[in-house]
């Protein structure tokens, strides 16, 4: 896929860049040490004077150190790649660069982040290779468990034949069934194997027709329900709607009545 390609590149460049800036300084150091050789420069102190600068130095790029090293690890096991969807300290995201040094990830947001090689101690790839769909759909108790699996394994079919969406599925849609029991809902799990950075299309697209189908089945959804009250003016006092009524009452009683007359 253009993905795995764009990868592949990505690493030989960093490796070639890599080696290519090994090579130059190896080269460099031993075409300084014979230059001076030949001049009659006495190499042992400059060797030791430069042995205490490199120690300076390496206590001070430690960081620096260990994100290359993080980094030669990453890009020789194919941890990921560019264009995978990672999960990297929290942060999920697509890669976008790889270096020696830094993962650079963009999530769904649009919001690009930037992670040093040597801070990855954990790496979840969500596109390697192949992808899994997991639904879990909420039905009402009153609903027949069995009519809901059949409802929706008809669902799952109905993608599997499409056309538009057959590419795209590995192995066909399986509906395991009940999965958990919840305050106002009984689940039931679905899931799909799919291609890598599909899954999300199919999620969608799956939710879409189950919604429309359960519709039609009339298979109720649960969702929260809320009464609000409005308060339209003052309420009645207790004792004011005991006296209104103790006066209807007294007018409906013929006895009273006729004592009125008399």
């Amino acid at each position: 896929s253009t993905g795995t390609i764009t990868a592949q590149e990505q690493r030989t460049r960093t490796l070639l860049s890599l080696l290519r800036s090994v090579g130059v300084v190896i080269i460099a150091v031993m075409t300084l040490f014979m230059v001076l050789g030949a001049l009659g420069v006495l190499l042992g102190p400059l060797l030791a004077g430069a042995g205490v600068v490199g120690l300076a130095v390496s206590f001070g790029a430690q960081s620096l150190v260990k994100d290359v090293i993080s980094g030669l690890f990453m890009l020789f096991e194919n941890q990921f790649g560019v264009g995978d969807v990672i999960r990297i300290e929290g942060v999920s995201g697509a890669v976008e660069q790889m270096t020696l040094r830094i993962v650079v990830l963009r999530d769904v947001h649009g919001v690009v982040h930037i992670v040093p090689n040597g801070q990855i101690t954990k790496v979840s790839n969500l596109t390697r290779s192949w992808a899994r769909v997991v639904l879990d759909v909420g039905v009402a108790y009153k609903e027949d468990p069995d009519r809901v699996i059949q409802v929706m394994k008809q669902v799952g079919a109905e993608l599997w034949d499409d056309p538009e969406w057959r590419p795209v599925l590995l192995e066909e849609i399986q509906v395991p069934g009940v999965e958990s029991f919840m305050d106002s809902a009984v689940t039931f799990r679905m899931w799909a194997k799919v291609l890598p950075l599909k899954q999300w299309d199919v999620g969608r697209e799956l939710r879409r027709r189950l919604k429309v189908r359960f519709d039609q089945e009339g298979i109720e959804i649960p969702f929260p329900h809320q009464t609000l009250y409005w308060g339209e003016g003052q309420k009645p006092r207790p004792s004011d709607g005991a006296a209104a009524a103790g006066e209807e009452e007294r007018r409906d009683d013929p006895d009273e009545r006729e004592d009125d007359e008399a």
